[in-house]
């Protein structure tokens, strides 16, 4: 029997495979793109610390680059090493840092970083280019060759109409100050900031030497000269009219009290004249009231304060009642 017809009969076993081993290191992490986590960014003193090495060094190439990164790496501690290409972005980063909104001061730092970039653009090699004609590039005009052609003139070039497009509403051209500003905010490059700084300082100078300048310049100080003596003048009229209103007042008040008192007064004296005749006709007079006299008083009315006769001292008075011992 042929071996192809004995290895087709029945379905082969299945090749046992070995089972992996288990580790008890867990397999490594896939690692994303960027920051590591942790990584500290860069602090105050070394943004100053990195100012004063590229000031230092002055880099231009990326051997400079790498004596920057030497001189930082040695300064700072060993988890805080930095690469040069790190240190090289994080100066363009510094230098190109916009202005916070609602600062009116920016960052120190980006200052200074702006500064030392200047510096570093000085110092690059520069050479004033010569655009000259030479006298290989000039043409003689007056060629006396007798067999120059003329050559024929160009087709003239046909201007196609231009398409007629809807009508467009007409923009406001804005005010120079404001093309001033844009100007000013959108030009980030140095040259047009150093031609606006120009142009600022030149207008100001031919102002500073325009006679027309000066006298309106005097005459804007003579009006504010003028503005602040009435200011002032009618600061103090308004002082005295205030006095003069509260002495008005302080007269107004006391006659007030005075015409006040004198009503009073008649009210007063009109009282008296209605009630003293008739307190008058009432009271009796002086000479009729009687005298008080022991011997004209009665025995059964006796005086207030004065001691009953039987009190008197001497030998009793005799008595009238029946109950009596005395002889009648």
């Amino acid at each position: 029997m042929p071996r192809k017809s004995m290895k087709a009969r029945g379905k082969a076993r299945a090749r046992h495979t070995p089972s992996p081993t288990l580790t008890l290191t867990p397999p490594p992490l896939p690692r994303r793109r960027g920051r590591p986590p942790g990584a500290g960014t860069y602090s105050s003193p070394e943004l100053r610390l990195l100012l004063k090495i590229i000031r230092k060094c002055q880099p231009q190439t990326a051997s400079d680059w790498l004596e920057v990164e030497r001189q930082y790496n040695a300064s700072v501690p060993p988890d805080r090493r930095r690469l040069a290409a790190n240190l090289r972005s994080r100066f363009s980063k510094l230098v190109r840092m916009p202005k916070p909104t609602g600062d009116p001061e920016g960052n120190r730092l980006h200052e200074e970083a702006l500064l030392l970039d200047e510096e570093l653009d000085a110092l690059e090699p520069t050479h004033v280019l010569d655009d000259l004609p030479t006298p290989a590039d000039t043409i003689d005009i007056s060629s006396s060759e007798p067999d120059m052609e003329l050559e024929d003139l160009p087709a003239p070039i046909v201007i196609a109409p231009a398409p007629t497009l809807a009508p467009q509403k007409r923009k406001v051209e804005p005010s120079p100050a404001f093309r001033a500003v844009a100007r000013k905010v959108g030009s980030n490059s140095r040259p047009a900031q150093a031609q606006n700084l120009l142009d600022s300082a030149t207008s100001q100078i031919a102002s500073v030497f325009n006679p027309a300048a000066e006298d309106r310049v005097a005459n804007r100080q003579r009006d504010d000269i003028t503005i602040i003596t009435l200011n002032d003048t009618i600061r103090d009229l308004r002082a005295e009219l205030s006095q003069e209103r509260e002495h008005r007042f302080a007269l107004e008040r006391q006659l007030r009290d005075e015409e006040m008192r004198r009503l009073v007064d008649l009210q007063v004296q009109q009282q008296l004249r209605q009630h003293l005749p008739a307190y008058q006709a009432t009271q009796p007079q002086a000479g009729n009231f009687p005298r008080p006299s022991y011997h004209h008083r009665s025995d059964y009315s006796p005086s207030i304060g004065e001691a009953h006769p039987s009190w008197m001292p001497g030998p009793p008075p005799e008595r009238t009642d029946a109950s009596g011992s005395g002889g009648a």
